[in-house]
């Protein structure tokens, strides 16, 4: 690939594609979106070879996060039949869609995945997550938090950072569906009827990332997540659970292959 500047000096060095949006939805400037990796046409099966599955973009969700498309870069109108939109790659230097305060060369901000949990923040660049395709370097100040906005950004490549998503556990108590990898950040809730619970399923990618952030109290009952195949940072004690119910709880792994290895981890109650 040509990287070099073809173009006027003040132009931001975009890696362009031309994709199909199967969404019905607006998109903003800069909205961070997901390939439909697993797409068959009428009739088919995911046996089937469709070269066109990286052809075709949705916003970011639990099953597609480790499937990083790009940004949107420009603004759409809703479509009630999808429509063909142009994306920056990963690798451009762009405008994101911020919802987050942010300083020009100051760590990362990295693209929400859609939650039926959480906030309608799908494709939003929303909080500091890991390095990869679908984490960004902000190349400006900016003030988003409060109101969302544009801000210039270099999208990185590598492994899939595997995205955030933040989820309000169900007050009822249930079993939830989070991100495989990636961020997940809880919010306050009262959970009346037992925990909230869910499961890290092993990852198969050597080197990928997972953090538990609690972002508020949780009340009566607790939030619960279960390890598969976990291992305490001594390296020699399981890591089966992880109990969250206070604000500023966390917990962050890496997978080796056989195991989530556990990095760091405050407050939680660890089982």
């Amino acid at each position: 690939m040509d990287a070099s500047i073809n173009a006027y000096l003040k132009v931001g060095r975009r890696i362009l594609a031309r994709v199909w949006f199967s969404g019905t939805t607006a998109l903003k400037e800069g909205q961070g979106l997901a390939y439909n990796f697993d797409y068959f046409p009428s009739g088919g099966a995911v046996t089937n070879s469709n070269p066109d599955r990286y052809n075709r973009v949705e916003l970011p969700a639990t099953a597609n996060s480790l499937h990083f498309a790009g940004v949107s870069a420009h603004a759409y109108a809703a479509s009630s039949t999808g429509q063909f939109i142009e994306i920056c790659l990963p690798g451009s230097v762009c405008n994101i869609w911020l919802n987050a305060d942010v300083v020009i060369g100051v760590g990362i901000i990295t693209c929400e995945a859609g939650n039926a949990l959480g906030a309608s923040s799908a494709g939003y660049f929303t909080r500091a997550g890991f390095q990869g395709e679908g984490s960004a370097v902000p190349l400006q100040t900016v003030t988003g938090a409060s109101t969302a906005a544009l801000c210039l950004a270099y999208l990185q490549i590598g492994l899939p950072s595997g995205l955030v998503e933040v989820v309000q556990p169900p007050s009822t108590g249930a079993l939830m569906t989070l991100l495989p990898s990636g961020l997940t950040c809880f919010t306050a809730q009262t959970i009346g009827t037992g925990d909230a619970t869910a499961t890290l399923a092993n990852s198969t990618i050597i080197g990928q990332y997972k953090a538990y952030q609690c972002e508020g109290t949780m009340t009566t009952n607790s939030v619960l997540v279960t390890i598969t195949s976990g291992l305490q940072k001594d390296d020699s004690t399981a890591f089966a659970t992880g109990t969250f119910d206070a604000d500023a709880e966390d917990v962050y792994f890496k997978w080796n292959g056989e195991q989530w290895e556990e990095e760091s981890s405050a407050g939680l109650t660890i089982g």
